[in-house]
């Protein structure tokens, strides 16, 4: 009887174990590794005797240690497949209820979740629905390259998953043992050159790449008549690692090059540019040489004008003209190097990190010294003057006061600094802005009534997508009060409208500025999901951007 007992324990026991799923992840190879190689992470579903027919995992990597490349599913052909991925968060398993960090399932029943903001960390998710047959085995395989961190301990880790059966139907317990994911030894590669290139957070700087250029003969400058040397597109977090290009004693040409036809393109121009753009000229002292700008590098950027005349390659009267027209919808790309998705040519600049970018000199040459070493650059957009999609000047003269970043210039190696830890990554401290838009449909037209509660404003700038499916636009109205220049376009279900001072007093009425206009084409009962917001903008009277936040 109790050898009985025993295997009837041990039944349970392990009936009570097929009944889960369990999710695990590998690298391979994990011998035999260097900086610059590319690994894969395989992620394999154990269902046991569950049928799961919906998968869903949430991961994360130290993207420090990692790169990013690819992902490929593999779950037979009658599958719908998902993968996506946020840049610098971690999360932080809930230790709540005695619940372990490996209990996938657990985790994901815990609200909130434990992310915060990390630029060390990147957060992936992988969806699997099958309708043939349940889920089971090899899920997904992605690929990443080993960037040089040092120190490769816990670099992928397990977070949140949930499963749904054949009969829709949440399956618990979901677990994975360990979770977290090591590599061993890395050797450093005999070139790895790392490039780092300095972004505002939340910026597309992926959509970027480093050239690697040739120079003349007496290797005093970049010999723009030759083909690029090598090319390498930036990871989230803004860094490129060169390896077998390049080595110990070389002296290279370096620029960051600018995407091209991107939609998120058509928002670099905005509001707040054309403002400052007016206060360079306007703003000056009785003998018209005190100028609003703090340094040589903005009045380079000021300058968009493809016919400077006499002026050439200095901003003037033109160019806050042609960025003020831009901004009120008037078409200057013939006149002005506007960036946009569609423009054909470009103004841009980049340089490595350095204070002569802020004089307004550009820096590309520099000396590799190091089979490990890293360098920093920077980037701008011509006419992008509150550097929302560029470099900014003030961090930049923060970390050069600071020593935080990393150059060998040639002729100039004073300028070498220790490399630090830094992340590319900075979040500006912006003031903000609050612009109510409360939809209501009156007389049978749908009407948008914009109401601003912050005094102080010179310029605002909203571009609103509305389903024309379903309106018309009729009209706006605007009291934004006396001073400003108000605007407003529309096309293919895009409203652009705002104000601007232009007198260098004007300030945006509080209360309700304005007013839009609907008219539906078909009946309509309410206003969800007609509209939502693709930009907004605004910048005070001492030229400071301001987060417009539309609500």
């Amino acid at each position: 009887m109790k050898k009985l007992l025993t295997l009837l324990g041990i039944l349970v026991i392990s009936i009570a174990t097929n009944a889960q799923l369990t999710i695990n992840q590998s690298f391979s190879p994990t011998s035999n590794l260097k900086v610059g190689d590319t690994v894969s992470v395989k992620y394999t579903v154990a269902r046991g005797t569950t049928t799961p027919r919906y998968f869903w995992l949430r991961y994360q990597y130290n993207n420090k240690a990692l790169s990013y490349v690819s992902t490929t599913f593999s779950q037979g052909t009658s599958v719908q497949t998902f993968y996506t991925a946020w840049s610098s968060y971690k999360f932080t398993a809930s230790a709540a209820n005695s619940i372990t960090a490996t209990s996938l399932y657990a985790q994901y029943l815990v609200s909130p979740w434990g992310y915060t903001t990390n630029a060390d960390w990147n957060v992936g998710q992988l969806t699997v629905q099958r309708t043939d047959a349940s889920i089971n085995g090899d899920i997904a395989t992605q690929k990443y390259v080993i960037k040089d961190l040092g120190d490769y301990t816990n670099i992928h880790k397990l977070d949140l998953s949930y499963s749904i059966d054949a009969a829709s139907a949440y399956i618990t317990p979901i677990t994975t043992d360990p979770g977290t994911m090591s590599l061993g030894t890395v050797k450093g590669s005999t070139s790895s050159f790392k490039v780092r290139v300095l972004f505002p957070t939340g910026y597309n700087i992926a959509d970027h790449g480093i050239s690697l250029l040739p120079l003349n003969a007496t290797k005093t400058d970049v010999d723009w008549t030759k083909a690029t040397l090598a090319f390498k597109q930036l990871d989230a977090s803004g860094e490129a690692t060169f390896t077998t290009e390049i080595k110990v004693g070389d002296t290279i040409g370096l620029m960051v090059s600018p995407p091209n036809a991107k939609t998120w393109m058509n928002n670099i121009i905005t509001v707040s540019d054309a403002y400052k753009a007016f206060l360079g000229i306007a703003q000056t002292d009785i003998n018209g040489t005190k100028n609003f700008f703090q340094y040589n590098r903005e009045r380079i950027m000021a300058n968009v004008s493809k016919d400077d005349g006499a002026g050439a390659g200095i901003y003037n009267e033109t160019d806050a003209y042609y960025l003020f027209s831009h901004v009120m919808g008037i078409d200057v790309s013939t006149k002005a190097y506007i960036p946009s998705s569609t423009a054909t040519s470009l103004r841009y600049g980049s340089s490595l990190l350095n204070q002569g970018w802020l004089d307004g000199t550009n820096k590309y040459i520099t000396i590799v010294t190091s089979p490990t070493q890293a360098v920093d650059m920077v980037f701008a957009w011509n006419g992008d003057l509150d550097f929302s999609h560029s470099s900014s000047l003030t961090e930049i003269a923060s970390r050069i006061a600071a020593g935080t970043y990393a150059n060998s210039i040639k002729d100039n190696t004073a300028t070498i600094k220790s490399f630090g830890v830094q992340s590319m990554s900075y979040t500006p401290t912006i003031e903000e802005a609050k612009l109510g838009l409360a939809s209501t449909i009156v007389n049978g037209k749908v009407v948008l009534t914009g109401t601003l509660t912050r005094e102080g404003l010179a310029g605002l700038e909203v571009i609103l997508q509305y389903d024309n499916t379903k309106l018309t636009f009729d009209n706006i109205s605007f009291d934004a009060g006396a001073g400003v220049t108000n605007f407003s376009t529309n096309g293919d279900g895009r409203l652009t409208f705002g104000s601007m001072d232009q007198t260098k007093v004007g300030r945006i009425r509080i209360g309700t500025p304005y007013k839009l206009t609907f008219i539906p084409k078909e009946t309509i009962t309410n206003t969800a999901g007609l509209f939502y917001t693709v930009l907004a903008d605004a910048v005070d009277g001492a030229g400071n951007k301001i987060n417009l936040i539309v609500e």
